[in-house]
């Protein structure tokens, strides 16, 4: 369409504007300009309502012209505006619909927008969980060039958890944030310049040195501490940390201490060796993080020395003064991650003194990485010590050995005898297979990847708590499955705790999390099980949907069920069944009414809530409209 006229008018509905409307009956240009609209009038409603708007505004009877022709100039304006566009001369090229993750690119309505919006711009800690569910229900949200702006602003948020939320999110993004955390950086700022810092160095790493030395000039003490640390990255500041040791004080000055642990030259070195013959017990709090070869040998040699002078004391470890005792605390935290040669000779020793902490730092050592020198040490202790070493020992067998292998080495833990088995162990005792249950709490099949992963926590800034995620490449044998479904351990106290999830025992999650929807076989013995679980203890909602997933078909009597957990009915628990239980409302309110008699009378508080919920099922209301 030609919208030449359109444009016409407009102007010359300016030009009037601008003149003074008392000109208008004179000005002929507009008439004949309203005059071409006529036609147009009849294409379109719009069209039309503009004519007749115009038409009026330069009529001899108009009373309120001016009124009239700013209306006319507003319609006009909006109208235009919605039919403007962009040409470049050229060919027509398709471009790709997806975004820089491979996704499809989705328009997002602002009535999704509009409350994550508010939430950054708002203050108190009702936000939180607004922007939180939004980015689990409908992450492409984070994905708009708006919500990046804000997300970055949040980082200085007077709500930390928020602040923390965010910028855990901002560190999975990659490099591509960088330039805008690194987009109106400003050293002199207060703590959303030092997250940012932190962000940009937890990202980039020694990429951006360049961009730490030159902002520490005029840094304030908080951003100046996180450019600091950022220095550990670059093998090449090490001069610059020695000098700031010496020139920085509080926490500029812990931080270049950290940052100095990490350096491999001569000088790092000697400081660090100074300073352990100095204050050994704070020296090594400080060589803590470092992963070099030094560091480990260096702790290893005055844990040596340490275990030297206990032999020679002949005294009890318990007897021991606390100054004493504590200093090979110190040391044994030190070695966390540590695995030079020395340092791994030193494991055998120190198990015969502190044996249930060096098993806890053997395994802490093997989380994250398993070098091959550490695999070794860990082999050896549980050879020699058994059960104690199970933990790192399976870890390291799950992470790097082919899964028929590690089966037939540890499957004859997990018999259907019990908790403690029969097989002797190399101690002599009967054999613990809780290291192997501690192990697999951390495994999952993911549907997504086809495949299991094992998760580890790690604590690094600034995410300050984040999931890491190993793929098991070898995967893990479907022999295990009978065993696991089979235990008599399912409800062990020491694994009652031991994993957060919807599921009120770590056993239930742990088997939970490795079930296989894609393996039919399985859907069977795993429903009997969720079905046991939930008349055993008491029916939660976790495993309504295992039973689901499974394709169970009998839920009668399970809602009743919940009554064994508590002496009391928790009704927000009870909601959330009514909504997962596949069934109808009617149905519902039967086994509503079952829950009611059986286990009323221990209720304290909520049977008025159950009742009135009762009412409205039988009336036809559905379970997620209660």
């Amino acid at each position: 369409m030609n919208l030449s006229v359109v444009y016409e008018l407009r102007e010359r509905f300016k030009t009037a504007a601008v003149a003074g409307t008392g000109l208008i009956q004179e000005d002929f240009r507009l008439k004949r300009a309203v005059e071409q609209m006529a036609p147009l009038a009849k294409a379109s409603p719009v069209f039309g309502k503009i004519c007749q708007m115009a038409q009026k505004a330069v009529a001899p009877e108009c009373e309120h012209r001016t009124a009239a022709v700013l209306d006319t100039l507003a319609l006009l304006d909006a109208v235009l505006c919605t039919q403007g566009g962009l040409l470049k001369e050229g060919e027509w090229r398709q471009i790709s619909g997806t975004d820089r993750k491979g996704r499809l690119c989705v328009k997002i309505p602002y009535s999704q927008m509009a409350p994550v919006l508010e939430a950054f711009r708002g203050t108190g800690s009702g936000r939180y969980a607004v922007i939180r569910d939004a980015h689990e229900e409908k992450p492409e949200i984070f994905e708009d060039y708006r919500i990046k702006n804000l997300m970055v602003k949040a980082l200085g948020d007077s709500y930390g958890e928020l602040a923390d939320m965010v910028a855990g999110w901002l560190f999975l993004e990659g490099r591509e944030i960088l330039p805008l955390l690194k987009q109106g950086f400003d050293p002199g700022g207060k703590r959303d310049m030092a997250k940012r810092a932190e962000l940009i160095s937890a990202i980039a790493g020694g990429e951006e040195n360049d961009f730490y030395v030159a902002a520490l000039s005029g840094a304030s003490k908080e951003v100046k501490e996180e450019l600091i640390r950022a220095l550990r990255h670059r093998e090449d500041n090490e001069e610059l940390l020695l000098e700031l040791v010496k020139s920085e004080k509080g926490k500029g000055k812990e931080a270049a201490l950290c940052a100095l642990t990490h350096m491999n030259g001569q000088g790092a070195r000697e400081f660090w060796r100074k300073q352990m013959e100095k204050k050994p017990g704070k020296a090594a709090d400080y060589l803590q993080d470092s992963r070099t070869l030094w560091a480990s040998d260096l702790i290893a040699e005055h844990l040596e020395r340490w275990l030297d002078a206990f032999d020679q004391s002949g005294i009890p470890f318990k007897d021991l003064k606390n100054e004493d005792r504590q200093m090979l605390y110190d040391l044994q935290r030190a070695a966390l991650r540590k695995s030079s040669p020395r340092m791994c000779t030193c494991y055998k020793r120190l198990y015969r003194v502190i044996p249930k902490e060096t098993a806890e730092l053997l395994w802490d050592s093997l989380l994250e990485e398993q070098p091959e020198s550490l695999c070794r040490t860990a082999e050896e202790l549980y050879e020699a010590y058994g059960d104690q070493f199970l933990q790192p020992v399976f870890w390291v067998h799950l992470l790097t050995k082919g899964s028929h292998e590690v089966y037939d080495r540890f499957h004859s833990y997990l018999s259907p005898e019990g908790l403690l088995d029969q097989v002797k162990n190399k101690g002599g005792g009967k054999r613990d297979p809780m290291g192997i249950y501690k192990v697999l709490m951390r495994v999952r099949y993911e549907e997504k990847e086809g495949a299991y992963v094992a998760y580890r926590e790690a604590w690094d800034s600034p995410v300050r708590f984040r999931t890491v995620a190993s793929r098991l490449e070898e995967g893990f044998d479907p022999r295990w499955y009978p065993l696991l479904l089979q235990s008599k351990n399912r409800f062990d106290s020491r694994l009652r705790k031991q994993v957060r999830s919807s599921f009120d025992n770590g056993y239930d999650a742990m088997v939970a999390g490795l079930f296989r929807p894609d393996m039919e076989e399985l859907k069977e013995d795993y429903g009997k099980y969720f079905y046991q679980g939930a008349r055993l203890r008491g029916t939660v909602a976790a495993d309504v949907r295992m039973l689901k997933r499974c394709g169970w078909k009998d839920y009668r009597g399970l809602l009743a069920l919940t009554g064994k957990k508590h002496d009391h009915i928790a009704t927000y628990e009870i909601r959330e069944l009514l909504t997962e239980l596949p069934m109808s409302s009617e149905e519902l309110a039967e086994e509503l009414e079952s829950l009611i008699k059986t286990y009323g009378k221990k209720a304290r508080i909520g049977v008025g809530i159950l009742e009135m919920w009762c009412g409205k099922l039988r009336s036809g209301v559905l379970a997620g409209d209660l």
